[in-house]
C-alpha cells in the first residue's frame, strides 16, 4: 500500500512563490478578461442612457467599496504572523467587523436625506444592493486574502474565476432578454446579486470556522487598515481624477485623450497589482524568517520583470491607441511612456508599503501620500490651463518619485534597508526614464521600434529555453515532501 502524504506548504520558498503568482495572475487576467469581452454586448444592447447610469454605479460603488471594506482585508496577511494559532478566529472577527461597518454606514447614507443622492446621482432603489454588495465583497476580499496568506491557490483561483464568470454570464442573459425598460434593473441585479451571493458564501465559512468576534482582534486590525485606507484612497484619487481635473478644465474632447491613455495602460496597471498581490505572502514570509540577502537579490529581479512589461507596453503604445480610439485619439500616445513610468515607480513602491506594514509601522506613508497626493492634485489645476496635457503624468511621476523616497527612508529608519537593493531599483527606473524620452524618436521610426520589439521578443525566448527545465517544474504538481534540515522556509501542513 502506497503511504500517503499531505500537502507541505514551505513558507518562504520562491518556487512555491512563482506558482501561485502564475496562476493567480492568470486568474486576475482571465476575470478582467471577461469584463472587457462583454462590454461591447452591454454597449450595443442598451441605451446610451441606461448604459452610463451603470457606469456611474459601478463607479461609486467601487470607490466607497474602499471606505466601507476600510482594507481591513489587507491586515490579513499580517496578522497570521501574530495570530498563527487562532487565525480562524481572527478572521471571523474581521469578517463580523467588515458586515458591522457596512450597516453603519448604510444607516447612515439613508438617513443622510435626499442630498446625498445629488451627490452620487444614483436612483434610490439601487442603493440597497449597492451597499450589500460592498458587504459581501469585503468578505470575499478577506477570504482571499487568508487563502493566499495560506497558499490555496486553488481556492483563490476558483473564487476569482465563478466571482466574475456566473454574474457577467447571467447579466448578459438577463439583459438581452428584458425589454428596454428594465434593462438597467437587469444589468445591476443581473450582476451584484450573484457576485454577492459568492461573498456571503465566503463570509459564512469563515464565521463557521472561526466562531469568534474578539475587539482584540478589531483593535489590532483597525490601527493597520486605518492608514492603509488613507495611503491606497489618497494615491487612488492622484491616479484616478486626471479625466475628472481635464474635463473640467479643457473641455470632455481633452479628457477623452486622457481617458483613451487609462485604458491603454489598464491592462499593465492589472498585471502589476495583480503580481503585488501574488508576492505579499512571500515577502513577508522572508521578513518573517530574516532572509534579507534572498530577499534582496530576488525582488531586484521582480522589478527588473515588471520593468520589461513597462518597455513592451511603452514600444506597443501606438499599437493600442489604435485598437482603442482609432486614427483621431493618436495624440494620446504621447502621454502614455510618462504615465506608465509612474505606475512603475507606483508598483516598485509598493515592496516598500509591504515591508512596511509587515513591520506594522505604515502611519508614516499614510501621511506623506496624503500630503503628496493633494498637492499634486492642486499643481495639475494649476498646470494644465497655461501647459500641455503632459503635465499629467509628469506630476504623476515626481509625486510618485517623491513618495518612493520617503518610504525607502522609512523602510532603512525601520531597519530593512538589506532587504532593498536601492541601487538597481533606482537604475532600472531610470532605464525606463530614458527610454521613455527615446520613446518619442521609435514613435516616429516604426522600423526601428519593431526591431527593438523583436530583439526583446527573441531575449525573453532564449531566456525560456535555457530555463525551460525551471518553467515546467513551476507548473507542475509534484507530490510534497517534508524539507530535509536546512532547507528554506518552515513547513506546514496543509
Amino acid at each position: 500500500m502506497k503511504k500517503k502524504y499531505k500537502e507541505v506548504i514551505v513558507r518562504g520558498n520562491t518556487r512555491l512563490a512563482i506558482k501561485v503568482g502564475f496562476w493567480y495572475t492568470v486568474a486576475t487576467f482571465l476575470t478582467r478578461g471577461i469584463a472587457f469581452i462583454t462590454t461591447p454586448i452591454f454597449a450595443r444592447v442598451m441605451t446610451k442612457a441606461d448604459y452610463g447610469e451603470f457606469s456611474n454605479f459601478a463607479s461609486w460603488q467601487a470607490m466607497l467599496l474602499i471606505l466601507v471594506s476600510a482594507e481591513l482585508y489587507s491586515t490579513v496577511s499580517r496578522a497570521y504572523y501574530d495570530y498563527k494559532e487562532d487565525y480562524n478566529e481572527y478572521t471571523s472577527s474581521i469578517i463580523v467587523t467588515c458586515c458591522f461597518l457596512s450597516c453603519f454606514l448604510y444607516v447612515l447614507f439613508i438617513l443622510s436625506g435626499n442630498w446625498i443622492y445629488d451627490i452620487v446621482n444614483i436612483p434610490p432603489q439601487y442603493v440597497h444592493i449597492m451597499f450589500f454588495t460592498m458587504m459581501c465583497m469585503s468578505c470575499r476580499s478577506t477570504f482571499l486574502a487568508r487563502e493566499r496568506t495560506l497558499y490555496r491557490y486553488r481556492t483563490v483561483i476558483l473564487i476569482s474565476v465563478i466571482g466574475t464568470l456566473l454574474p457577467t454570464v447571467i447579466s448578459v442573459i438577463l439583459v438581452c432578454l428584458a425589454d428596454p425598460a428594465s434593462q438597467l434593473s437587469a444589468r445591476i441585479y443581473g450582476f451584484y446579486v450573484p457576485s454577492s451571493m459568492v461573498g456571503l458564501t465566503c463570509a459564512m465559512i469563515l464565521i463557521l470556522q472561526g466562531r469568534t468576534f474578539r475587539l482584540e482582534h478589531v483593535k489590532y486590525a483597525l490601527k493597520l487598515s486605518i492608514p492603509l485606507l488613507v495611503n491606497y484612497f489618497t494615491l487612488y484619487l492622484l491616479t484616478s481624477t486626471n479625466v475628472i481635473i481635464t474635463k473640467s478644465i479643457l473641455g470632455p474632447e481633452q479628457a477623452a485623450i486622457v481617458s483613451i491613455a487609462s485604458s491603454a495602460i489598464h491592462i499593465l496597471t492589472t498585471l502589476f497589482h495583480a503580481l503585488s498581490g501574488a508576492v505579499t505572502t512571500w515577502i513577508m514570509d522572508n521578513l518573517h524568517q530574516h532572509n534579507y540577502s534572498k530577499l534582496r537579490k530576488e525582488l531586484f529581479i521582480f522589478i527588473l520583470c515588471k520593468s520589461t512589461l513597462a518597455l513592451g507596453v511603452i514600444l506597443a503604445a501606438p499599437e493600442v491607441v489604435l485598437i482603442l480610439g482609432g486614427k483621431d485619439y493618436l495624440d494620446t500616445v504621447a502621454l502614455i511612456p510618462f504615465f506608465v513610468l509612474s505606475l512603475l515607480i507606483h508598483s516598485t513602491m509598493s515592496v516598500f508599503t509591504i515591508t512596511l506594514t509587515y513591520d506594522k509601522n505604515i502611519k508614516p506613508t499614510a501621511i506623506a501620500a496624503a500630503c503628496v497626493s493633494v498637492i499634486s492634485i492642486f499643481a495639475k489645476i494649476r498646470l494644465l490651463p497655461v501647459t500641455s496635457l503632459q503635465c499629467l503624468p509628469v506630476v504623476n511621476d515626481v509625486a510618485f518619485a517623491v513618495l518612493f523616497v520617503v518610504n525607502y527612508l522609512l523602510v532603512r529608519r525601520a531597519g530593512y534597508a538589506e532587504v532593498i537593493n536601492i541601487k538597481g531599483f533606482v537604475s532600472t527606473i531610470l532605464v525606463v526614464g530614458l527610454f521613455c524620452g527615446a520613446s518619442f524618436f521609435l514613435y516616429d521610426h516604426t522600423v526601428i521600434r519593431y526591431a527593438v520589439i523583436a530583439a526583446i521578443g527573441i531575449c525573453f525566448a532564449v531566456f525560456a529555453v535555457k530555463n525551460k527545465q525551471l518553467l515546467t517544474s513551476i507548473l507542475k504538481k509534484k507530490k510534497a515532501k517534508k524539507p530535509e534540515a536546512g532547507t528554506e522556509g518552515e513547513p506546514e501542513e496543509i
